[in-house]
């Protein structure tokens, strides 16, 4: 079925994610309580927000390692200019995701005109902005979340919680984009060749700075109401989304190496590694257990995705049908000694 193989990797981190809330659900019967799911859902908002721009980013072909501090600066600042009051939010909100999106830029800029890589560009602002951060507050923050930021984080509308809603219409705009604009076709070009995309006409440099700004928008908003969430800014707070986001994207069938996949697969991701960490008391197993499993989960899904797995098994089926003694062509057919020709048609 053309629809199947065109998006095999996609359905198969939905498949996966449902196997894995069934398997949870024997060990921990309360599981798929429906308070419970809505809960999971909060907590994978947030990696699904982060995840959004790592998204763009890879589609790319980049990767964006200032995910952790840039959300983290954003908690940071949001705290510190509001002071525990909605007042200030009004020019606040909006700045610290200009803030978010400027970082973006730079990053984009930096590997767009300038030609450092990827990993290298985003790692150097993200220790930029650790440095910074700690300066600027002295390694301990200590103002609280305005009460609009924590409505928005954990309070709901009717039985829907808000930042579900916001999520919602954040995967839908990054669907459409994906899918039905100019940029979502320039970016999957970019991602495959830039050359033969630059060569086509695409606006290359201006793609890829655009994939890195929605990056640090996505990780702006996810510390803003991460910190709604927890009451507070604290410093680290943003370091286990520089994984997530990452492995978000890859188990929901993505290229590492850009060009495929869709923000569609990134939510099945997300919700993987949610079910994932709520496995772990369920087995009464460590932190140390979860990032193998991690792990373990990434190799499994990245591969079964690949476009070596199908032709892997091609290749198995057609050594399993070739016949014992038969040549696979004339060069061989010439070499084989005239007395081991007679199983030959």
């Amino acid at each position: 079925m053309p629809f199947v193989a065109r998006h095999r990797a996609i359905l198969l981190a939905y498949l996966g994610m449902i196997g894995l809330l069934l398997l949870t659900s024997l060990f921990s019967p309360g599981f798929l309580a429906l308070a419970h799911l809505r809960s999971m859902s909060v907590l994978a908002a947030f990696i699904g927000i982060v995840a959004l721009g790592q998204t763009f980013v890879i589609l790319g072909g980049g990767i964006d390692l200032s995910v952790p501090w840039v959300l983290n600066s954003s908690a940071v600042l949001l705290t510190l200019i509001s002071n525990g009051q909605d007042g200030p939010l009004g020019w606040a909100m909006p700045l610290i995701l200009a803030c978010g999106g400027a970082i973006g830029a730079i990053n984009g800029l930096g590997i767009a005109l300038f030609g450092v890589p990827p990993i290298i560009m985003t790692l150097a602002v993200n220790v930029i902005l650790q440095g910074g951060i700690l300066v600027y507050t002295g390694g301990a923050p200590t103002a609280g979340a305005p009460p609009l930021i924590q409505y928005l984080a954990v309070g709901r509308i009717g039985e829907f919680p808000v930042v579900l809603i916001i999520w919602a219409v954040l995967a839908g705009a990054a669907s459409l984009a994906l899918s039905k604009t100019a940029f979502g076709r320039h970016l999957y070009a970019v991602g495959t060749s830039p050359t033969v995309a630059a060569y086509s006409g695409v606006p290359t440099a201006q793609t890829t700075v655009l994939a890195y700004v929605t990056c640090g928008l996505t990780a702006a908003l996810a510390g803003m109401l991460l910190t709604g969430y927890s009451g507070q800014a604290y410093l680290g707070m943003g370091d286990p989304y520089l994984f997530t986001s990452i492995a978000a994207v890859a188990i929901g069938g993505a290229s590492v190496l850009g060009g495929s996949g869709h923000y569609i697969g990134t939510i099945a991701g997300a919700f993987v590694l949610t079910i994932l960490t709520g496995l772990l008391p369920a087995l009464n197993l460590s932190n140390g257990a979860l990032l193998i499993v991690y792990g373990v989960v990434i190799l499994v899904t990245v591969s079964l995705a690949s476009e070596a797995f199908p032709e892997l098994g091609r290749a198995l089926r057609r050594l399993a049908v070739r016949r014992p003694g038969r040549p696979r062509n004339m060069a061989e057919a010439i070499k084989t000694p005239a007395g081991n020709r007679e199983d030959m048609p």
